[in-house]
């Protein structure tokens, strides 16, 4: 009888093994979507005097997009208060591209490839994540 037991355990700790994998390749995949995507935008903006180009406007647009969707499913896995930086970062990129601020554009996408970074770096599965 203590053969169930065991066996019972070990099929629980598999499936908390498996959710917190799960959970670390969808936040971690959300996330290097999201720092590519900086990065091909500061390719663009390279040498630029305005942001108020058709190209740099999609790409923000998108980035935007893509973080709804993305930030839709993290807030199951995820404290919603530590990823709300950086839709306040993706907003002030559209509000930057309205002032045409070069500046402070490229300052909030330091700061969400930052913060993609360092999240990337804590977030993962391990047995402290389980128990």
């Amino acid at each position: 009888m203590k053969i169930f037991h065991y066996i019972n355990f070990f099929f629980i700790f598999l499936f908390l093994v498996a959710i917190c994998i799960v959970e670390e390749v969808l936040v971690s995949s959300s996330l290097e979507s999201v720092q590519n995507q900086c990065y091909n935008i500061e390719s663009v903006i390279a040498g630029k005097d305005s942001l108020k180009e058709t190209q740099i406007v999609l790409m923000v647009d998108n980035l935007e997009y893509d973080w709804v969707e993305n930030e839709s499913k993290l807030c199951y896995l995820v404290n919603h208060i530590s990823i709300k930086e950086l839709s306040y970062e993706i907003s002030h990129l559209k509000s930057c591209i309205s002032t045409d601020n070069i500046e402070d554009f490229k300052e909030s996408l330091d700061s969400i490839r930052m913060y993609c970074h360092n999240y990337l770096h804590f977030m993962g599965a391990n047995v402290h994540n389980i128990l």
